[in-house]
């Protein structure tokens, strides 16, 4: 109990040395606060989107071989895709089809502005198209594909989303046009391969906000966004096995674990995946998405070790020249009877008290600044990669499932993120607290321990 109640007294004797000592732990303690609080919250954030990117797998043709081959490319053929998705490795699998279509019953938006006279070739499984498609059925197999209604670009107006097989959803601007309202039916035909057309109820109407045509350098019927009939994966492909065999499928694949894509590819390749196709995760979307974190990670982390590392140089210096000034005190207290041991104890209890009211101060100063911090450099990092993708041009032209797009990530990179304190970053600044302490404390009982006290009050005289 001496040596604690010593210890305050030689605090309180001593403002001036012990004020500049807190000052430079204060400063490294909350410059660990919040550099451990963003890092720590950036690294969760991590962690989960790579879980959700290196889940989500695509399949994708070589370009090149594509072109060079023309014909005679080996393609994945839509019962291929769907025998993929019977594998052990996955938790979900979801599809998607686009069938061009026409109808002689319903008429498409902008119709009557496409070219006269020319016809629109497009491949397919089935072969060439046979006619000019106006619009598109467009089939999913789970609701929570349709993207486009998770993030609020098309809402549901009228009706009700469809639920069973053929069943289906049109834009306000195509029920407009035709007069259909909720529970009509309507009948396109697809102009792929042969089979019969699809006669579809009419289920809801949704409102469109998305860009009629996006980027497409063509503005036909075929192209626009108020064209889409939306319905059921199971509805396009229906019962004739002869029209089935002519839809282009989009596959999205998802392994229980990231870990498993190796796995997954040797099935696939066993399964006749052509060597020609490569099996990947959604690299470029998790580099847009979680870039500007991964960025912001690194930073505070190369930020932290350096002013950790600093600051206990300083540390050590200072507690260095300390106590060369206290060595009369110590000669004192070793010459009274005081063994080495509590003489180490009282500096360590000094250090230690210091600690831990830098602590708590820091804490506080830290946790509040953490939030500003984090916004102010994300967003720059953010600004720093728009820039970087400015300067290198427009996104990649990638196949996947068999169909061609214009690669434009549409999710947006991560823009804010909500930090905070946890019990993990509590624990680790209190074992760097401790080892603030511990540096401030082992240069000066080092010293101590050297001499002898008869030779500290001889260097004093």
């Amino acid at each position: 109990m001496y040596i604690f109640q010593h210890a305050m007294k030689n605090i309180g004797r001593n403002k001036g040395r012990n004020m500049l000592m807190g000052i430079i732990v204060l400063v490294i303690i909350i410059a660990t606060v919040i550099s451990l609080i963003i890092n720590n919250t950036s690294g969760r954030i991590i962690d989960d989107y790579k879980t959700q990117f290196g889940s989500k797998v695509s399949l994708a043709p070589d370009l090149e071989q594509m072109y060079s081959k023309g014909p005679d490319y080996e393609k994945v053929t839509s019962e291929q895709y769907l025998e993929f998705a019977e594998s052990e490795y996955l938790s979900q699998s979801t599809f998607s089809a686009v069938v061009p279509s026409a109808s002689d019953t319903v008429k498409a938006v902008d119709q009557d502005n496409d070219p006269k006279g020319g016809n629109i070739k497009l491949q397919g499984p089935g072969g060439a198209s046979k006619g000019n498609p106006t619009m598109k059925l467009v089939g999913n197999s789970n609701l929570e594909t349709l993207a486009e209604f998770s993030d609020g670009q098309r809402t549901l107006a009228e009706g009700e989303m469809y639920q069973e097989t053929n069943e289906s959803i049109v834009s306000k601007e195509f029920a407009e046009l035709n007069d259909i309202t909720v529970g009509d039916t309507i009948e396109v035909n697809s102009v792929m391969g042969e089979g019969d057309p699809f006669t579809l109820t009419v289920t809801g109407i949704y409102l469109d906000s998305t860009a009629e045509y996006g980027d497409m350098p063509m503005e036909m019927s075929f192209m626009n966004r108020r064209n889409e009939i939306l319905t059921s994966f199971d509805t396009v492909m229906g019962d004739d096995q002869a029209a089935a065999s002519a839809v282009n499928i989009q596959a999205t694949y998802f392994l229980k674990s990231p870990d498993l894509l190796p796995d997954f590819e040797n099935e696939l390749r066993d399964k006749g995946l052509p060597s020609s196709y490569t099996v990947s995760t959604d690299e470029e979307s998790y580099a847009k998405v979680v870039g500007p974190v991964e960025a912001m990670k690194g930073i505070f982390l190369t930020f932290m070790i350096v002013v950790i590392i600093l600051g206990s140089i300083i540390l050590a210096l200072l507690s260095s020249i300390t106590i060369r000034e206290r060595k009369y005190e110590i000669g004192v207290l070793r010459a009274m009877g005081m063994k080495k041991g509590k003489v180490a104890a009282g500096l360590i209890s000094e250090a230690l008290m210091i600690t831990a009211v830098c602590l708590i101060v820091g804490l506080a100063v830290g946790s509040a600044l953490s939030q500003p911090t984090a916004n102010t450099i994300l967003q720059n990092q953010i600004e720093a990669a728009e820039q970087t993708k400015a300067a290198s041009g427009p996104g990649k032209f990638l196949m996947v499932g068999g169909q061609s797009n214009m690669s434009n990530v549409t999710t947006p990179p991560i823009s804010q993120i909500d930090v905070g304190l946890g019990m993990d970053t509590l624990l680790q600044i209190a074992l760097i607290a401790l080892l603030l302490a511990a540096v401030s404390s082992i240069m000066s009982i080092s010293r101590i321990t050297k001499y002898e006290p008869i030779k500290i009050l001889m260097e004093r005289n």
